[in-house]
């Protein structure tokens, strides 16, 4: 328990570090994506690990080339030409040719699993950590740029919606299934129950509740409180159910290649995505959600 919570307080720590330095430092935003870079690499190479014996070295080669340029392209592409999404489709593009090429060039030691499972460790973690760079990004319109909604509220979402949601899903999972044991998903991730799903809920909400607060008396206004307060509820609980599951993804995956953690960077949490799993669907429920507000305003 005492290594868990030391792991995780480190983790913790370097996130508030390089949320830091995005904010205070000139071209802070390539410092977050610095760090997304490394989440990237770290969990292709525990994606590929894991997999091993179901690709061959060539296939492997490839995910990791792709791993190493995708996020650099995306994020140098949205940065100076706000083509983040373009970029991600060249690369995606080029990988799926290289992997379907090597049908023909290497036909006898290539599989048609194999080709799936290197798309797959592509997908997860880079191409989803990928959508992350673009939030990180993400501009503020004119008509919210009064309300601090950019890429700041956009990754703080991510990283405290989250981790709210699953510590509370967690103590709600721990004290009450004596109560209510109902399993949610038996067969995936048999601790799970569904008290403890309704407890992420709460989480993410609390969680949201507290980053309107903090974040707005930080910028010194509240306005139209009773139109974005409710946003950030809403937003709040949808990043919960995506958080909710992403680890279910996560705990899938693990099952169907016999693992308990995908690692062990961070002693009692697992490896890199063991810690990211729920942030990277979070990502994308709370990308969304800035787009549809985007849209809507």
């Amino acid at each position: 328990m005492k290594i868990r919570l030391i792991s995780g307080t480190c983790y913790i720590a370097i996130l508030a570090a390089f949320f830091c330095m995005k904010i205070f430092l000139p071209y802070g935003d390539f410092y977050f994506d610095a760090l997304i870079y490394a989440f990237a690499i770290l969990g292709t190479f525990e994606m590929l690990r894991a997999t091993k014996e179901k690709t061959t070295a060539t296939q492997r080669s490839v995910v990791y080339v792709f791993s190493a340029l995708c996020i650099p392209a995306c994020a140098l592409g949205e940065y100076f030409k706000g083509w983040g999404f373009a970029a991600i489709g060249i690369c995606v593009l080029v990988l799926t040719a290289v992997l379907l090429s090597l049908l023909v060039i290497c036909h006898e030691e290539t599989s048609l699993e194999g080709l799936g499972v290197s798309l797959l460790s592509a997908v997860y973690p880079t191409l989803l950590l990928a959508l992350m760079v673009i939030a990180n990004h993400a501009p503020a319109p004119a008509a919210l740029a009064e309300f601090g909604f950019d890429s700041r509220i956009l990754i703080l979402f991510v990283f405290v919606v989250s981790p709210c949601a699953d510590s509370i899903a967690y103590v709600f999972g721990r004290f009450l299934k004596k109560y209510f044991p109902k399993k949610m998903t038996p067969v995936i991730s048999p601790n799970k129950t569904v008290i403890g799903g309704i407890g992420g809920l709460v989480g993410g909400m609390l969680g949201a509740a507290a980053l309107y607060f903090i974040y707005n008396a930080a910028a010194g206004s509240f306005a139209e409180m009773y139109i974005w307060l409710p946003v950030y509820l809403l937003i709040g609980l949808v990043a919960s159910v995506a958080t909710a599951f992403g680890d279910l993804v996560e705990s899938c995956i693990k099952r169907k290649l016999g693992l308990k953690d995908m690692g062990n960077i961070m002693p009692g949490h697992g490896g890199a995505l063991d810690r990211l799993d729920s942030a990277l669907f979070s990502t994308i429920a709370v990308y969304l959600a800035y787009a549809v507000v985007c849209l809507l305003v």
